[in-house]
């Protein structure tokens, strides 16, 4: 069906010569700022609207309220501005004056807020600048008769409005506090958003390098009009001509965000013309593009001329003389509601003088020479080949057919439905009458015999399926690497009747995988999912009409090879009746792994401040190296992951981790870090790795065959490898020992005089308390010397020996006292070497006593 309509663009077009400059964001937020400072009234509602601005949003609509009007944002947001006072939104102070909204009517007339009043919006017959609403003195002005402003009994002060303008921007009006003066400020749509655009002809001729313009001559008898007229009950227009094209415009903005299809655009020239009448509608372009010119990236619309009706042969010439001068023709730019335009680069072609013929008639894109079947519960589009030479269309069927078979339609979108169910229909086909009028005014009539698919019509809502991969198993049905979809939604969707039809004809089904929702761009390769359909116990189910379950069972290492993670995939499961195509759901679905630093979990009996304190365990050598077992530091790691000391920080002031240890190349149960002789100190044998804060990076490119997003699979921890008793110490029993300056023959100092601890304070032997070896297994070696011989020296130290009944006789440390005078204190030196080498020195305080 033909539409009528009043072009906002071309109405602003007149109004404004000037609405092609642009405001900056910065504008905006200084007109806004001045703004709140003087209405209080309304201040939080233009914070709002402020922050939806500076955010880059833009405004999609404003519609009238009560009190006010709502303005919407182009992320769906909406923010009402009212005249309340006082209370947020106006909603809890004393009520405001009422916004005010000016609209043309399809009888020509303004109409306020609604209701219609006396000024006309143009004059009949004239062409020319189409006066607006205006406000001058607090009145409104509207035009007269004559198509001058005049004064209205409308007071326009004291209520906050909003003016649509004719860039795709709004500006809002607001009183000041006192209500005296009435301030304005702009704020942008999404024409006014648009920051550049590229615009290249798409000619239905390749070689064509300007625009053409269909020239038709409209003239239909008085027999097919009244024919037309009777049956759509929309009249015929009385204009001469028809002006449309097949050419294209192709068309890329910035920012791609910005959504374009529901701007009109224009073609304007340099000296800021707009070429009448001549409209442009966008579609989103989806395709692919293939060539370097054609490469526009996101943001792509295919710009379509709308059609567009001249009354007569002067119309048409004062038309033409717009794009064509005695010095050739004129460079137009395309315009986005004024707002922004793209470079000179469109020509205009003479005015191409052509008999309408649209060409082939299609359904759903198949030529209705062809047999048609279509499915039910599914829009089916009516279309022509070269839509530019039709005027219009109209669809029908018998009243019969249309009861039995359910049939709406949509005549100004020229699509039909069939609504019944097809188990339900006595009959398989009907006869479908496509109505057109083309732009020559001829009238014909196809009829066509469409054919009723028994496809059953459900869309079940299946959410999306999320399969966390573990390890898998070779038998799909015992396999927990799956994900699952419940056979009762799809029934549930048929609802009871239907569901009965479905259980009675189902008899196999197929499954594809797809990257879209609407199942177009398949996956390719062994998708390594298997389907299997199952009871409620898990069981399969041969009959699929009794399943429970969809199960979809995942082969790790097919299915890593074709799928990522944390990317949604569509499985489009197709049930057959026989070798029919009985109805398909979409089940949506995704993997996941789990994140590769999540797959570590720190042991925190050994992680302190994030950094691992390792303290070597003499079961974990294998030699005298010094080693430590990386598993014993965490509770959960990934095993397999790649293991690697840090080269490129520098540790000590010399050294990087890489160069003061080495480690094992994967992460497993036996992995080690082992500290490198380097820069060994004098008499302790400390490496110059031990103890410090070495980094250690575990990485890994998959997890069970599926690879870790880009930059995801890598962890990295630090540790220290240290001795358990060199951390700790060795001190006498009570503080210090008492040894008796009489005992000229010696005095043994025993494991009851001194005593190690370890570097968590655990007490241990530090002489011999086993036959020729320690308890204590990290113990290689003890030694002790006196710090002052003239009061007290060592003989030695000596090993434990075997007693009676196999008592053991601790080893000691043999003192001999020196001769002296009077009690003195000193200290012996007791150096414990543990199994790795590394020897701690002890000084232990002993009491040499006279007299006591």
């Amino acid at each position: 069906m033909r539409k009528k309509y009043l072009s906002a663009l071309l109405f602003g077009a007149l109004l404004f010569a000037s609405a092609g400059t642009f405001t900056s964001c910065k504008d905006y937020d200084d007109d806004i700022s001045n703004l709140q400072s003087q209405v209080d009234g309304i201040k939080a509602d233009l914070e709002d609207l402020q922050a939806q601005i500076s955010a880059g949003k833009w405004i999609t609509n404003v519609a009238s309220i009560e009190g006010g009007f709502t303005v919407t944002f182009s992320d769906g947001q909406s923010f009402n501005i009212v005249n309340g006072k006082d209370g947020q939104n106006g909603q809890d102070g004393a009520a405001g004056a009422p916004g005010t909204s000016w609209e043309i009517g399809e009888d020509g007339y303004w109409y306020k807020d609604g209701e219609k009043t006396e000024y006309k919006a143009a004059i009949d017959g004239v062409e020319g600048k189409v006066n607006v609403p205006t406000i001058k003195d607090g009145i409104w002005y509207i035009v007269n008769e004559k198509g001058e402003l005049e004064a209205t009994e409308y007071k326009a002060n004291g209520a906050t409005y909003a003016v649509a303008e004719a860039n795709g921007g709004f500006t809002i009006y607001a009183p000041t506090e006192d209500g005296k003066e009435m301030l304005e400020i702009y704020f942008p749509g999404a024409a006014g958003s648009i920051t550049s655009m590229t615009a290249e002809l798409r000619a239905e001729n390749a070689s064509e390098t300007k625009f053409t313009i269909n020239q038709y001559t409209f003239a239909p008898s008085d027999k097919d009009k009244k024919t037309w007229e009777d049956m759509t009950g929309t009249k015929v227009t009385t204009n001469k001509y028809i002006l449309s094209s097949n050419d294209k415009i192709g068309l890329r903005v910035n920012p791609v965000n910005v959504n374009a299809a529901d701007i009109d655009f224009v073609l304007i020239n340099s000296k800021n013309e707009v070429l009448d009448g001549v409209v442009f509608t966008p579609a989103e372009y989806k395709d692919y593009v293939y060539t370097r010119a054609e490469a526009y990236g996101n943001g792509l619309y295919s710009l379509s001329m709308k059609q567009m009706e001249v009354k007569d042969k002067d119309a048409l010439d004062a038309l033409t003389k717009q794009f064509a001068t005695t010095n050739g023709n004129i460079a137009y730019a395309v315009s986005a509601d004024l707002a922004t335009r793209a470079e000179y680069n469109i020509g205009i072609n003479d005015l191409n003088k052509k008999t309408a013929d649209y060409g082939n008639i299609y359904i759903n894109k198949t030529d209705i020479d062809s047999k048609i079947t279509v499915d039910t519960k599914k829009d089916n589009a009516v279309t022509v080949e070269y839509p530019a030479d039709l005027y219009d269309m109209w669809l029908s069927v018998s009243s019969e057919d249309q009861n039995l078979f359910g049939i709406v339609f949509d005549q100004d979108k020229q699509t039909f439905r069939i609504d019944a169910d097809p188990d339900i229909l006595t009959k398989a086909t009907f006869e479908l009458t496509i109505h057109t009028l083309d732009n020559s005014g001829v009238y014909k009539k196809e009829v066509v015999t469409i054919n009723v698919s028994d496809k059953i019509a459900v869309a079940p809502d299946y959410e999306k399926r999320t399969l966390n991969i573990v390890t898998d198993d070779a038998d799909a049905l015992k396999n927990k690497n799956a994900f699952t979809a419940d056979m009762a939604t799809l029934l549930n969707a048929l609802g009871d009747t239907q569901a009965d039809v479905w259980k009675k004809k189902v008899t196999a089904a197929s499954v594809a995988y797809y990257t879209d929702e609407a199942c177009t761009k398949s996956v390719t390769g062994a998708d390594g999912i298997e389907l299997i359909f199952v009871n409620a116990k898990g069981d399969a189910q041969a009959a699929i009409k009794d399943a429970t379950n969809m199960k979809f069972s995942v082969d790790n290492s097919e299915a890593s090879s074709v799928f990522v993670v944390d990317k949604e995939y569509f499985a489009k499961v197709t049930f057959k009746a026989g070798s029919s195509e009985l109805n398909s759901i979409v089940v949506p679905f995704e993997f996941a792994i789990p994140d590769f630093a999540n797959s570590f979990e720190q042991e925190p009996a050994v992680f302190v401040n994030n950094v691992a304190n390792a303290y070597m365990n003499v079961e974990d050598q294998t030699a005298d190296e010094a080693a430590y077992k990386l598993s014993r530091a965490f509770k959960k790691f990934l095993s397999g992951a790649t293991l690697a000391l840090d080269s490129k920080t520098k540790v000590t002031d010399k050294y990087t981790s890489e160069q003061l240890a080495t480690i094992s190349s994967t992460f497993d149960n036996n992995a080690m870090i082992t500290l490198k002789d380097v820069d060994k100190a004098k008499g302790t044998n400390i490496p110059a790795g031990y103890g410090q804060e070495l980094i250690v990076n575990a990485s890994a490119d998959d997890y069970m065959g599926w690879e870790y997003p880009e930059g995801e699979g890598t962890y990295s921890f630090t540790i220290k490898v240290m001795s358990p008793l060199y951390e700790g110490t060795v001190s006498a029993i009570g503080d210090v020992v008492n040894i008796p300056a009489t005992s000229v023959s010696g005095w043994n100092m025993t494991n009851e005089h001194i005593q190690g601890k370890t570097y968590n304070n655990i007490t241990y032997k530090v002489l011999q308390d086993k036959v020729g070896d320690w308890t204590r297994p990290e113990i290689a070696k003890v030694e002790a010397s006196s710090t002052n011989e003239r009061v007290v020296k060592v003989e030695g130290v000596h090993e434990a020996t075997a007693g009676e009944k196999g008592a053991v006789n601790e080893g000691y440390i043999k003192v001999l006292p020196q001769n002296i005078a009077a009690t003195t204190e000193t200290t012996i030196n007791v150096t414990v070497t543990d199994v790795w080498g590394y020897a701690k020195t002890n000084p232990v305080k002993v009491n040499v006593t006279v007299g006591e």
